[in-house]
C-alpha cells in the first residue's frame, strides 16, 4: 500500500498523546478497489504506522492511525499495544541502521556542530528539515542533506543517487516522492545515508599539553592545517588544540598560535612486540597502511574485527593477527608529497599515484573531498612506486592508431624508423585508419597507457551566455563532473572571466573480434565520453547491414536519441518493422571508431529535432548501460551489446 504523506495531530490541546494521520495515495481509478479493500489490510496501515512512528517519533505516545483517502477519512484504527514494538526501539539505535536518512539528536548536538561533521551548511540542514530557529531537541530527527538540487535536463532519480552516492529510496523518503518521477526545475533534498557512518563522535587522539613556547602564524592563500602542521613540525589536533578549533576550516588572514613542536610531536610508531595483539588508531591511518605496518594482508584485518568496510576512525582499536614470530617493521615514512593545482579532485590524484581516495584522506586528515590551490598532500609511500621509471626494453609490439596519429609521430614515440613501421605492416600508403593495429618491430616505450583511459584538464573562461549545461554540453562530459571538478553546486552562478577546469577523457581504441563488430566499451567510463550529447552517428544494424543515422540528444543512464531525417526514420522501420521495443545489436560509427551498441526503436518521451518523422526519441545502449526508471541493467540490451562486439553468436 502506497501512502503519500503523513502528519502528528496532538489529541486534545492538554493532552501527551497523538494521532498519526495517513495519506494514502488516491489513484483515481484505483479509489474504489482501494477504499474497498481498506478494511482488510488494517495490518498493512498498523505495519507503516509502526515504520513512521518507529522513524521519526519514536519518544511520542500515539493512540490512533486515521487514513485519509482523496480528502475522505475512511477509517480510524487503535494501536494500543501494537504501538509497543514499535516504541522500543531506541532512537540512538535506529540512528545507525543502514538505510537510515534519518540523524538523531543527542545533547551535545548543534546545527553547527552537524554541518562541521557532515561536510554541508546549516542552512541545507534547516531548509531540509524545514527549521525556523537553530534550536534543537534530543532525540529529534534530522534529514542531513549532502545538496539541495534543482533538478535539469536528464536528472532521473537513479542518475541523481548515482552521482550524489545516495539512493533512489532515500530521495524519494527525504521529498515526500510517490514516484520516480521528476519535474525540469524540482527542488529536491539530497539525503546522507547516516547508517553508511558513525553516529558517533571520532575521538582526537591525545595531545601532550603544557608547551613551553608559542609562536603566531598568520593563514595565506592555499594555507590548510595539514599544510601548516606540517610546516611548523606539529601535528594537526595540536594546532587545533591550541587554537580552540572545532573543525580544520580556516580562512585567509586568521592567526593561529602554533605549539612548541618539541612538546607536541609524536614519538615515531614503535613496532609492537609479537606478544602484544592490538592497535590504536591514530590521524591518518587507513587499513592498508595498518595491514603492511605489520605484514598481514588487509582482509585479515578485516576478518580479524568483523569490518564490512574500509572505514575506521581514530582510537579505535584493531586486533592484529598474528603473521609471524618477529615483530612487525616500523612504520615506513611517507616520502611523496603532492602539491594541488587548478582542476584537481581526490579522484583524478588518488588515479594518478594508484592509491584510493580513501586512503588519501585518512592520511591527510580530511573530512570532505574539497581541495584547495597550493595545498599540499601526503601520498602513500605503496602510491609513488607506481611512478617509477619502467626499464626500457625493446619489444615488437601491437599499436591500435588513434585521433591524430601519423607514421612519423609513432616513428619519434616509439624510437623506430618509418621504414621499419611500413615494412612490418606491409603499407603501401602513409594513411592512417583510427582503430587500425599496426606492428611496431623492435621498438621502445610499449605503450600500456593505450590500453587505459587518461584524463587531462583544459581551461575554459567564462564568456556571456555561457551555463554549466552548455559547457557541459560543449565539452562532452556530464553537467556533474563539470561541477565537481570545480567546486561548484546546481545553484553556483558563473562570472565573465571566471576560469573553469574542464576534465577531457582520452578513450583508448580497444581491439575488436573482427572488422563485422565493434569496440565493446563502459557507458560510464568510456563510451559516454566517445557518444557525446549532440554527436551525430552512424548506425548499421549488425544483421540486416542496412544504415542510417542518428544523433545523441540527452540521457545520463544510456543514450536517448533520435533519427536525423525522416529517410533515416524510414530506414530504421524497415529494419524493426514498424516502432518496436524489441532490441537489435547494431554498430555504431562515431569519429572514426565503430563501437557495440544495441537500440531499440520506440519513440517516447521528450524530442529535440523536429520533421524527422517519429515524436520523441528511442534507446541506445552500451556494456552497462542502465535504465533511467530503475537504475538496473536491462538483459535483453546487454545481450544486443555482446552480440554486436562479437563476444556471442
Amino acid at each position: 500500500m502506497d501512502y503519500q504523506k503523513f502528519e502528528l495531530k496532538r489529541i486534545g490541546s492538554t493532552s501527551d498523546e497523538y494521532e498519526l494521520i495517513i495519506y494514502i495515495a488516491d489513484h483515481l481509478s484505483e479509489f474504489a478497489e482501494e477504499f474497498g479493500n481498506i478494511l482488510k489490510e488494517k495490518k498493512d496501515i498498523v505495519n507503516i504506522a509502526k515504520s513512521i512512528i518507529k522513524e521519526r517519533y519514536p519518544n511520542i505516545k500515539v493512540n490512533v492511525a486515521k487514513v485519509i483517502i482523496g480528502g475522505i477519512a475512511v477509517t480510524t484504527i487503535p494501536l494500543l499495544g501494537e504501538i509497543t514494538s514499535a516504541k522500543a526501539a531506541s532512537p540512538s539505535n535506529y540512528s545507525t541502521q543502514s538505510h537510515s536518512i534519518y540523524y538523531t539528536v543527542s545533547s551535545n548536538d548543534t546545527l553547527w556542530n552537524l554541518s562541521q561533521k557532515y561536510n554541508t551548511t546549516v542552512e541545507n540542514i534547516k531548509r531540509a528539515n524545514k527549521l525556523s530557529s537553530e534550536v534543537l531537541q534530543v532525540n529529534q530527527q534530522l534529514i542531513i542533506p549532502k545538496a539541495i538540487h534543482t533538478v535539469e535536463t536528464g536528472d532521473y532519480l537513479t542518475v541523481l543517487a548515482k552521482n550524489y552516492d545516495t539512493t533512489v529510496e532515500g530521495i524519494k523518503q527525504a521529498n515526500n516522492l510517490t514516484s520516480d518521477s521528476t519535474r525540469l526545475g524540482q527542488t529536491l533534498i539530497i539525503p546522507m545515508i547516516i547508517g553508511e557512518q558513525s553516529a558517533d563522535p571520532v575521538p582526537s587522539p591525545t595531545v601532550p599539553a603544557q608547551p613551553t613556547t608559542a609562536k603566531n602564524y598568520t593563514v595565506a592563500a592555499g594555507d590548510s592545517l595539514s599544510v601548516i602542521a606540517r610546516n611548523f613540525g606539529v601535528t594537526i589536533d595540536a594546532l587545533k588544540s591550541a587554537n580552540s578549533l572545532t573543525s580544520d576550516i580556516i580562512r585567509v588572514g586568521q592567526v593561529l598560535e602554533i605549539p612548541d613542536a618539541s612538546t607536541t610531536t609524536p614519538s615515531p610508531a614503535q613496532p609492537i612486540s609479537p606478544k602484544t595483539s592490538s592497535y590504536t588508531v591514530i590521524a591518518g591511518d587507513s587499513l592498508s597502511i595498518i595491514a603492511r605496518n605489520f605484514g598481514i594482508t588487509t582482509e585479515d584485518l578485516k576478518k580479524e574485527n568483523n569490518l564490512t568496510s574500509d572505514i575506521i576512525r581514530v582510537g579505535q582499536v584493531l586486533v592484529i593477527p598474528d603473521s609471524t614470530t618477529t615483530a612487525p617493521s616500523p612504520a615506513q615514512p611517507i616520502t611523496t608529497t603532492y602539491t594541488v593545482v587548478s582542476g584537481d579532485y581526490l579522484w583524478s590524484i588518488a588515479q594518478r599515484f594508484g592509491t584510493s581516495v580513501s586512503d588519501l584522506k585518512s592520511l591527510n586528515s580530511l573530512s570532505s573531498d574539497v581541495l584547495q590551490i597550493g595545498q599540499t598532500l601526503q601520498i602513500p609511500s605503496t602510491a609513488s612506486e607506481s611512478t617509477d621509471k619502467i626499464k626500457e626494453e625493446r619489444t615488437t609490439f601491437t599499436y591500435h592508431v588513434k585521433s591524430g596519429d601519423t607514421l612519423s609521430l609513432l616513428a619519434k614515440q616509439f624510437s623506430v624508423t618509418v621504414d621499419s613501421i611500413r615494412s612490418a605492416n606491409q603499407l603501401r600508403s602513409d594513411i592512417l585508419q583510427i582503430g587500425q593495429a599496426l606492428k611496431i618491430p623492435d621498438g621502445l616505450n610499449a605503450p600500456s597507457q593505450t590500453s587505459a583511459k587518461t584524463i587531462t584538464y583544459t581551461t575554459h573562461t567564462v564568456v556571456a551566455g555561457d551555463t554549466i549545461w552548455d559547457l557541459s554540453i560543449k565539452y562532452g562530459i556530464p553537467q556533474l563532473e563539470l561541477l565537481r571538478a570545480n567546486n561548484l553546486t546546481t545553484n553556483s552562478s558563473l562570472s565573465i572571466g571566471q576560469k573553469l577546469t574542464v576534465p577531457v577523457h582520452h578513450i583508448p581504441v580497444k581491439e575488436v573480434v573482427s572488422s563485422n563488430h565493434g569496440e565493446n566499451l563502459d557507458w560510464w567510463t568510456e563510451a559516454q565520453y566517445i557518444f557525446t550529447i549532440g554527436k551525430k552517428a552512424k548506425v548499421t544494424d549488425l544483421v540486416t547491414g542496412k544504415s542510417f543515422y542518428i544523433q545523441r540528444t540527452i540521457g545520463a543512464n544510456h543514450a536517448d536519441s533520435e533519427t536525423v531525417s525522416a529517410s533515416d526514420t524510414n530506414v530504421a522501420k524497415s529494419i524493426w518493422g514498424g516502432f518496436s521495443w524489441n532490441t537489435r545489436a547494431v554498430i555504431l560509427e562515431v569519429d572514426g571508431r565503430k563501437l557495440a551498441a544495441s537500440m531499440s526503436f520506440m519513440p517516447h518521451e521528450r524530442e529535440y529535432i523536429a520533421n524527422n518523422g517519429i515524436t520523441g526519441h528511442f534507446d541506445v545502449y552500451f556494456a552497462n548501460s542502465t535504465r533511467h526508471a530503475d537504475g538496473k541493467p536491462d538483459p535483453l540490451h546487454q545481450a544486443q551489446v555482446e552480440r554486436a562486439a562479437g563476444l556471442t553468436k
